[in-house]
């Protein structure tokens, strides 16, 4: 039965093809809108440096993204926030990048307790966003905030986008 054998062959051959194409994306800084009426917690900058690192290292962990530098538009990313408000103002910055995708993280602080976690994903080609997750933490620390990154991208981004 000579067909026996054309089973792995065809399963080797088709593997590689179906393997993913990682998207070149633009993954933004966290950004932080606190409406707790609270005193500022220090080291916030680094707390969001950091958890946008995580988020940048699960997404190109997953395969299917490809994060751009956006290091040497340090000063069009920073003259872009507020993101969450601003209407689109980083689709250019974001194109200019080389990317196909933006990815759009935010926190909104409702208090130390209590902060609710947002990323979305736009498309540069239609200005649309193709995905969006959200989440809320606990505690304003960088445990807190790297817990929500891994829940948010693990269990909610990557099961929602193929």
């Amino acid at each position: 039965m000579p067909w026996r054998w054309l089973i792995p062959i065809l399963v080797l051959v088709a593997g590689p093809a179906a393997a993913q194409t990682q998207v070149p994306t633009a993954v933004f800084p966290f950004e932080l809108a606190d409406t707790s009426g609270e005193v500022a917690s220090p080291g916030h900058d680094e707390r969001i440096a950091l958890a946008t690192e995580q988020l940048a290292r699960k997404l190109e962990g997953s395969g299917r993204y490809r994060p751009v530098d956006l290091a040497p538009l340090a000063a069009k990313v920073a003259a872009t926030a507020p993101r969450y408000s601003c209407g689109g103002c980083w689709l250019d910055v974001a194109r200019e990048s080389g990317a196909e995708l933006a990815v759009l993280p935010a926190v909104h602080k409702i208090s130390t307790l209590i902060s609710t976690m947002d990323i979305w994903i736009a498309d540069l080609r239609t200005g649309q966003y193709v995905a969006h997750v959200q989440g809320q933490i606990r505690g304003d620390t960088d445990a807190a905030w790297l817990r929500g990154v891994d829940f948010l991208v693990d269990d909610r981004l990557l099961r929602q986008t193929p």
